[in-house]
Protein backbone atom coordinates (compact mmCIF):
# COMPACT_ATOMS: atom_id res chain seq x y z
CA UNK A 1 0.00 0.00 0.00
CA UNK A 2 1.17 3.51 -0.80
CA UNK A 3 -0.27 6.95 -0.03
CA UNK A 4 -0.78 9.88 -2.39
CA UNK A 5 -0.92 12.44 0.47
CA UNK A 6 1.05 10.74 3.28
CA UNK A 7 1.50 13.93 5.33
CA UNK A 8 -2.06 13.53 6.67
CA UNK A 9 -0.86 10.47 8.63
CA UNK A 10 0.94 12.87 10.98
CA UNK A 11 -2.46 13.90 12.36
CA UNK A 12 -2.72 10.49 14.09
CA UNK A 13 -0.21 11.76 16.66
CA UNK A 14 -2.86 14.18 17.99
CA UNK A 15 -4.47 11.22 19.78
CA UNK A 16 -1.76 11.37 22.44
CA UNK A 17 -2.57 14.88 23.80
CA UNK A 18 -6.32 14.28 23.38
CA UNK A 19 -6.34 11.18 25.61
CA UNK A 20 -3.89 12.75 28.04
CA UNK A 21 -6.18 15.75 28.59
CA UNK A 22 -9.21 13.44 28.87
CA UNK A 23 -7.51 11.34 31.53
CA UNK A 24 -6.61 14.44 33.59
CA UNK A 25 -10.19 15.75 33.43
CA UNK A 26 -11.69 12.44 34.60
CA UNK A 27 -9.22 11.97 37.45
CA UNK A 28 -10.46 15.07 39.34
CA UNK A 29 -13.89 14.72 41.01
CA UNK A 30 -15.43 17.83 42.50
CA UNK A 31 -17.01 15.93 45.43
CA UNK A 32 -17.10 12.47 46.97
CA UNK A 33 -20.71 11.41 46.92
CA UNK A 34 -21.12 7.68 47.46
CA UNK A 35 -23.66 7.17 44.63
CA UNK A 36 -21.18 8.58 42.08
CA UNK A 37 -18.53 6.05 43.10
CA UNK A 38 -21.08 3.25 42.87
CA UNK A 39 -21.79 4.09 39.25
CA UNK A 40 -18.11 4.43 38.27
CA UNK A 41 -17.58 0.67 37.82
CA UNK A 42 -20.66 0.22 35.64
CA UNK A 43 -19.64 3.09 33.35
CA UNK A 44 -15.93 2.24 33.05
CA UNK A 45 -16.47 -0.43 30.40
CA UNK A 46 -18.56 1.92 28.26
CA UNK A 47 -15.89 4.58 28.60
CA UNK A 48 -13.18 2.17 27.43
CA UNK A 49 -15.23 1.08 24.43
CA UNK A 50 -15.97 4.72 23.61
CA UNK A 51 -12.26 5.63 23.81
CA UNK A 52 -11.32 2.74 21.54
CA UNK A 53 -13.97 3.78 19.00
CA UNK A 54 -12.73 7.38 19.08
CA UNK A 55 -9.13 6.26 18.50
CA UNK A 56 -10.10 3.91 15.66
CA UNK A 57 -12.23 6.61 14.03
CA UNK A 58 -9.37 9.12 14.12
CA UNK A 59 -6.81 6.65 12.75
CA UNK A 60 -9.06 5.46 9.92
CA UNK A 61 -10.12 9.03 9.05
CA UNK A 62 -6.50 10.24 8.86
CA UNK A 63 -5.58 7.21 6.77
CA UNK A 64 -8.45 7.97 4.38
CA UNK A 65 -7.27 11.59 4.05
CA UNK A 66 -3.82 10.28 3.06
CA UNK A 67 -5.49 8.64 0.02
CA UNK A 68 -4.14 5.07 0.19
CA UNK A 69 -3.79 3.13 -3.06
CA UNK A 70 -3.06 -0.51 -3.77
CA UNK A 71 -0.78 -1.19 -6.79
CA UNK A 72 -2.09 -3.87 -9.13
CA UNK A 73 0.46 -5.40 -11.50
CA UNK A 74 -0.62 -7.14 -14.68
CA UNK A 75 1.10 -10.35 -15.66
CA UNK A 76 4.14 -10.16 -17.90
CA UNK A 77 3.58 -10.87 -21.58
CA UNK A 78 5.95 -12.17 -24.24
CA UNK A 79 5.67 -10.46 -27.61
CA UNK A 80 7.52 -10.54 -30.92
CA UNK A 81 8.69 -7.02 -31.62
CA UNK A 82 11.33 -4.64 -32.88
CA UNK A 83 12.36 -1.50 -31.03
CA UNK A 84 12.60 1.31 -33.55
CA UNK A 85 13.69 4.86 -32.81
CA UNK A 86 12.88 7.32 -35.58
CA UNK A 87 14.97 10.47 -35.18
CA UNK A 88 13.88 13.23 -37.54
CA UNK A 89 15.81 16.35 -38.46
CA UNK A 90 13.88 19.56 -37.69
CA UNK A 91 16.66 22.02 -38.54
CA UNK A 92 15.71 25.09 -40.56
CA UNK A 93 16.94 23.65 -43.87
CA UNK A 94 14.24 20.96 -43.71
CA UNK A 95 11.81 23.64 -44.87
CA UNK A 96 13.49 23.69 -48.28
CA UNK A 97 11.77 21.96 -51.25
CA UNK A 98 12.60 18.33 -51.86
CA UNK A 99 14.86 17.56 -54.83
CA UNK A 100 12.93 17.27 -58.08
CA UNK A 101 10.33 19.79 -56.89
CA UNK A 102 12.40 22.94 -56.80
CA UNK A 103 11.04 25.94 -58.74
CA UNK A 104 13.02 26.96 -61.80
CA UNK A 105 15.48 29.81 -61.51
CA UNK A 106 13.71 33.21 -61.85
CA UNK A 107 10.37 31.41 -61.93
CA UNK A 108 7.35 33.66 -61.28
CA UNK A 109 5.72 33.45 -57.86
CA UNK A 110 2.99 30.82 -57.55
CA UNK A 111 -0.57 31.90 -58.23
CA UNK A 112 -2.95 32.27 -55.29
CA UNK A 113 -4.50 28.93 -54.44
CA UNK A 114 -1.81 26.93 -56.25
CA UNK A 115 -0.62 23.75 -54.45
CA UNK A 116 2.40 24.25 -52.22
CA UNK A 117 5.74 22.80 -53.29
CA UNK A 118 6.53 19.82 -51.00
CA UNK A 119 9.27 20.50 -48.48
CA UNK A 120 11.72 18.02 -47.01
CA UNK A 121 9.98 18.07 -43.62
CA UNK A 122 6.56 17.56 -45.25
CA UNK A 123 7.88 14.57 -47.21
CA UNK A 124 9.46 13.14 -44.07
CA UNK A 125 6.21 13.57 -42.15
CA UNK A 126 4.15 11.80 -44.83
CA UNK A 127 6.53 8.87 -45.21
CA UNK A 128 7.16 8.39 -41.49
CA UNK A 129 3.40 8.43 -40.93
CA UNK A 130 2.93 5.61 -43.46
CA UNK A 131 5.79 3.68 -41.89
CA UNK A 132 4.30 3.95 -38.38
CA UNK A 133 0.89 2.79 -39.60
CA UNK A 134 2.45 -0.45 -40.87
CA UNK A 135 4.39 -1.26 -37.69
CA UNK A 136 1.72 -3.24 -35.87
CA UNK A 137 3.47 -5.27 -33.17
CA UNK A 138 6.58 -3.08 -33.05
CA UNK A 139 7.54 -0.53 -30.45
CA UNK A 140 8.39 2.89 -31.87
CA UNK A 141 9.86 6.05 -30.39
CA UNK A 142 9.89 9.44 -32.08
CA UNK A 143 12.78 11.80 -31.43
CA UNK A 144 13.48 15.16 -33.04
CA UNK A 145 16.77 17.00 -33.35
CA UNK A 146 18.46 20.15 -34.55
CA UNK A 147 21.20 21.54 -32.34
CA UNK A 148 20.00 19.15 -29.60
CA UNK A 149 17.91 15.99 -29.41
CA UNK A 150 14.33 16.16 -28.13
CA UNK A 151 11.90 13.45 -27.03
CA UNK A 152 8.57 13.59 -28.79
CA UNK A 153 7.32 10.14 -27.65
CA UNK A 154 9.13 7.22 -25.94
CA UNK A 155 9.16 3.60 -27.10
CA UNK A 156 5.55 2.52 -27.21
CA UNK A 157 3.19 0.05 -28.84
CA UNK A 158 0.51 2.75 -28.94
CA UNK A 159 1.15 3.62 -32.57
CA UNK A 160 -1.84 5.97 -32.77
CA UNK A 161 -0.17 8.32 -30.31
CA UNK A 162 3.13 8.09 -32.19
CA UNK A 163 1.33 8.89 -35.45
CA UNK A 164 -0.31 11.96 -33.92
CA UNK A 165 3.11 13.14 -32.78
CA UNK A 166 4.52 12.67 -36.27
CA UNK A 167 1.82 14.96 -37.65
CA UNK A 168 3.19 17.80 -35.55
CA UNK A 169 6.88 17.64 -36.45
CA UNK A 170 6.73 20.46 -38.99
CA UNK A 171 5.68 22.90 -36.24
CA UNK A 172 9.12 23.00 -34.68
CA UNK A 173 11.45 23.43 -37.68
CA UNK A 174 14.28 25.73 -36.62
CA UNK A 175 17.98 25.84 -35.74
CA UNK A 176 20.98 24.01 -37.14
CA UNK A 177 22.40 20.47 -36.98
CA UNK A 178 24.80 19.15 -34.37
CA UNK A 179 26.09 15.58 -34.17
CA UNK A 180 28.87 16.32 -31.66
CA UNK A 181 26.74 17.53 -28.75
CA UNK A 182 26.39 15.20 -25.71
CA UNK A 183 22.65 15.55 -26.29
CA UNK A 184 22.76 15.80 -30.06
CA UNK A 185 21.50 13.60 -32.85
CA UNK A 186 22.24 9.87 -32.42
CA UNK A 187 23.26 10.29 -28.77
CA UNK A 188 19.66 10.97 -27.74
CA UNK A 189 18.52 7.83 -29.54
CA UNK A 190 21.32 5.74 -28.02
CA UNK A 191 20.46 6.94 -24.51
CA UNK A 192 16.79 6.12 -25.06
CA UNK A 193 17.64 2.62 -26.31
CA UNK A 194 19.87 2.01 -23.31
CA UNK A 195 17.13 3.12 -20.91
CA UNK A 196 14.00 1.65 -22.51
CA UNK A 197 14.83 -1.12 -24.97
CA UNK A 198 15.13 -4.81 -24.08
CA UNK A 199 14.57 -6.20 -27.58
CA UNK A 200 17.29 -7.98 -29.55
CA UNK A 201 16.35 -6.07 -32.70
CA UNK A 202 17.10 -2.39 -32.15
CA UNK A 203 16.86 0.02 -35.07
CA UNK A 204 17.79 3.69 -35.36
CA UNK A 205 16.39 5.53 -38.38
CA UNK A 206 17.96 8.95 -38.82
CA UNK A 207 16.12 11.17 -41.31
CA UNK A 208 18.35 14.17 -42.00
CA UNK A 209 19.60 16.64 -44.54
CA UNK A 210 22.24 17.72 -42.06
CA UNK A 211 25.74 18.42 -43.21
CA UNK A 212 28.04 18.76 -40.22
CA UNK A 213 31.56 17.80 -39.28
CA UNK A 214 32.12 15.50 -36.31
CA UNK A 215 35.04 15.34 -33.91
CA UNK A 216 37.06 12.14 -34.36
CA UNK A 217 36.90 11.17 -30.69
CA UNK A 218 33.19 11.87 -30.63
CA UNK A 219 32.69 9.67 -33.70
CA UNK A 220 34.61 6.83 -32.08
CA UNK A 221 32.52 7.13 -28.91
CA UNK A 222 29.26 6.95 -30.88
CA UNK A 223 30.53 3.88 -32.74
CA UNK A 224 31.43 2.18 -29.45
CA UNK A 225 27.99 2.82 -27.94
CA UNK A 226 26.14 1.65 -31.05
CA UNK A 227 28.12 -1.60 -31.16
CA UNK A 228 27.62 -2.14 -27.44
CA UNK A 229 23.82 -2.00 -27.83
CA UNK A 230 23.83 -3.79 -31.21
CA UNK A 231 21.82 -1.03 -32.87
CA UNK A 232 21.20 -1.20 -36.60
CA UNK A 233 21.58 2.27 -38.06
CA UNK A 234 19.92 3.61 -41.18
CA UNK A 235 20.57 7.18 -42.29
CA UNK A 236 18.05 8.50 -44.79
CA UNK A 237 19.94 11.39 -46.32
CA UNK A 238 17.76 14.07 -47.87
CA UNK A 239 19.23 17.08 -49.61
CA UNK A 240 21.76 17.78 -52.32
CA UNK A 241 24.74 17.19 -50.02
CA UNK A 242 23.96 13.48 -49.87
CA UNK A 243 23.48 13.26 -53.62
CA UNK A 244 26.84 14.89 -54.40
CA UNK A 245 28.62 13.10 -51.54
CA UNK A 246 29.56 16.42 -49.91
CA UNK A 247 32.59 16.42 -47.56
CA UNK A 248 30.22 17.70 -44.87
CA UNK A 249 28.41 14.34 -44.88
CA UNK A 250 31.64 12.30 -44.74
CA UNK A 251 31.92 12.05 -40.93
CA UNK A 252 28.40 10.74 -40.44
CA UNK A 253 28.86 8.30 -43.31
CA UNK A 254 32.01 6.94 -41.68
CA UNK A 255 30.21 6.37 -38.37
CA UNK A 256 27.43 4.47 -40.14
CA UNK A 257 29.87 2.37 -42.16
CA UNK A 258 31.87 1.53 -39.01
CA UNK A 259 28.79 -0.10 -37.44
CA UNK A 260 27.75 -1.85 -40.69
CA UNK A 261 24.80 0.48 -41.11
CA UNK A 262 23.33 1.89 -44.29
CA UNK A 263 23.18 5.37 -45.78
CA UNK A 264 20.27 5.67 -48.19
CA UNK A 265 20.24 8.77 -50.35
CA UNK A 266 16.74 10.14 -50.69
CA UNK A 267 15.91 12.43 -53.59
CA UNK A 268 12.12 12.32 -53.22
CA UNK A 269 9.36 10.79 -51.14
CA UNK A 270 9.14 7.67 -53.36
CA UNK A 271 12.75 6.81 -52.61
CA UNK A 272 12.09 7.43 -48.92
CA UNK A 273 9.22 4.94 -48.98
CA UNK A 274 11.49 2.37 -50.63
CA UNK A 275 14.06 2.87 -47.89
CA UNK A 276 11.48 2.25 -45.15
CA UNK A 277 10.34 -0.87 -47.01
CA UNK A 278 13.91 -2.20 -46.83
CA UNK A 279 14.02 -1.58 -43.08
CA UNK A 280 10.73 -3.45 -42.73
CA UNK A 281 12.45 -6.72 -43.68
CA UNK A 282 14.27 -6.92 -40.32
CA UNK A 283 13.29 -9.83 -38.12
CA UNK A 284 11.49 -9.38 -34.84
CA UNK A 285 12.72 -10.73 -31.50
CA UNK A 286 10.94 -11.95 -28.37
CA UNK A 287 10.53 -9.45 -25.54
CA UNK A 288 8.83 -9.73 -22.16
CA UNK A 289 6.91 -6.61 -21.23
CA UNK A 290 4.81 -5.54 -18.26
CA UNK A 291 1.42 -4.83 -19.76
CA UNK A 292 0.26 -2.26 -17.18
CA UNK A 293 0.40 -1.11 -13.60
CA UNK A 294 -2.78 0.34 -12.10
CA UNK A 295 -3.59 1.72 -8.66
CA UNK A 296 -6.79 0.94 -6.75
CA UNK A 297 -8.05 3.85 -4.65
CA UNK A 298 -9.42 2.64 -1.27
CA UNK A 299 -9.94 5.95 0.54
CA UNK A 300 -13.70 5.68 -0.13
CA UNK A 301 -13.86 2.36 1.74
CA UNK A 302 -11.90 3.80 4.67
CA UNK A 303 -14.13 6.88 4.75
CA UNK A 304 -17.17 4.62 5.08
CA UNK A 305 -15.54 2.68 7.93
CA UNK A 306 -14.65 5.97 9.64
CA UNK A 307 -18.30 7.11 9.42
CA UNK A 308 -19.50 3.87 11.05
CA UNK A 309 -16.93 4.22 13.85
CA UNK A 310 -18.00 7.85 14.44
CA UNK A 311 -21.67 6.86 14.72
CA UNK A 312 -20.76 4.05 17.13
CA UNK A 313 -18.71 6.48 19.24
CA UNK A 314 -21.64 8.92 19.43
CA UNK A 315 -24.02 6.09 20.38
CA UNK A 316 -21.81 4.92 23.23
CA UNK A 317 -21.38 8.52 24.33
CA UNK A 318 -25.16 8.84 24.56
CA UNK A 319 -25.35 5.69 26.70
CA UNK A 320 -22.75 7.08 29.08
CA UNK A 321 -24.70 10.32 29.48
CA UNK A 322 -27.98 8.44 30.14
CA UNK A 323 -26.26 6.28 32.74
CA UNK A 324 -24.90 9.41 34.47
Amino acid sequence: MTFRDPYYLALIALLVPIFWLGARRRSALGHSQVNIHMRMASRSLLRQVSSVLLALFWIVACTALARPVLPQYAQRQTIETRDIVIQTDISGSMNEPVEGNRPAYNAPPPLPGAPRIPTRIAAARAVVTDFVRQREGDRIALLLFNDESFYSWPLSRDLEVVERRVQQIDRYVTGGTNFDSPNGAMQGAIDHMREMSDAQTRVLILVTDGEAFMDRRRSEELVRQIRELNIRVYVLGVGQGWVTNSPLTRDLRQVVEAVNGSVITIGNDAQMRAAFATINQLERSSVQIERSVTYLEIYGLLAGIAAILLLSYLAFGALILEDA
